[in-house]
């Protein structure tokens, strides 16, 4: 039962982590939007700075029961996963458009589909080889009899 309840506020801090660089992606966006910048720039430097912030977060918050092998490391990963998942939506959109499946309210199906797949590859992909290792002491102390439930 521990197992489930661990997993499942791993996965609800996931998800936290989500909300708030998917926020911080379009806040600068438009911030860097309304400085002259070209869509395609300000995208560039929005992702790359809540990118960052997603790491930060999912590796000293969700992630952080796991014993890891050096910040360059899952850094450089991060950033692929990421990369990966973007493709995934983009591949998803795609589709949709080759389907004439275009017009708001499919792209926006089509968007929330593969944002979802994506999410589910970063998920794995950052437990399988981003954030690998043992467990650390903090799991240990929130398995501990003496913390209070």
């Amino acid at each position: 039962m521990d197992r489930y309840r661990n997993l499942l506020g791993e996965l609800a801090r996931f998800g936290g982590v989500g909300v708030i660089c998917v926020a911080i992606n379009y806040l600068l966006f438009n911030v860097l939007m309304g400085y002259g910048l070209g869509a395609l720039t300000a995208n560039s430097l929005a992702m790359v700075v809540s990118t960052t912030v997603g790491f930060l977060a999912s590796r000293y918050w969700t992630f952080r029961h796991i014993r890891t092998a050096g910040v360059a490391r899952e850094y450089t990963l991060f950033f692929v996963m990421n990369g990966v998942g973007y493709v995934i939506t983009q591949a998803v959109l795609a589709i949709a458009a080759a389907m004439s499946l275009d017009g708001k309210l499919w792209s926006n199906i089509a968007l929330t589909l593969g944002i979802g797949l994506a999410t589910i590859f970063r998920y794995w992909g950052y437990k399988r080889w981003v954030f690998v290792g043992g467990e650390t002491e903090v799991a240990s102390a929130e398995q501990s009899p003496l913390v209070q439930r």
